[in-house]
């Protein structure tokens, strides 16, 4: 499943990544997955929001056949 990436996620990894999600998951099973693939942004994952299907995911399990798209949202900085 292709993941998009913004912000700094987007800059240093790139606009997006390929996981190998199962077939029901959870929001935290994606940060878990780049986390594993990029461990140096790990702070920015924890800080960050996952986004499926335009929606903010929450803890709720999540049926991969039900998924158009993924994002995900780091914390926004700035004045």
């Amino acid at each position: 499943m292709k993941v998009k990436l913004f912000s700094v996620l987007a800059e240093k990894i790139g606009p997006s990544i390929d996981l190998d999600l199962p077939k029901t998951f959870k929001s935290d099973v994606v940060l878990d997955q780049i986390k594993q693939l990029h461990p140096d942004y790990a702070k920015v994952l924890d800080q960050s929001l996952v986004a499926v299907n335009e929606e903010y995911a929450t803890d709720e399990e999540i049926a991969l056949d039900s998924v158009d798209e993924i994002a995900i949202i780091p914390p926004v900085s700035g004045g």
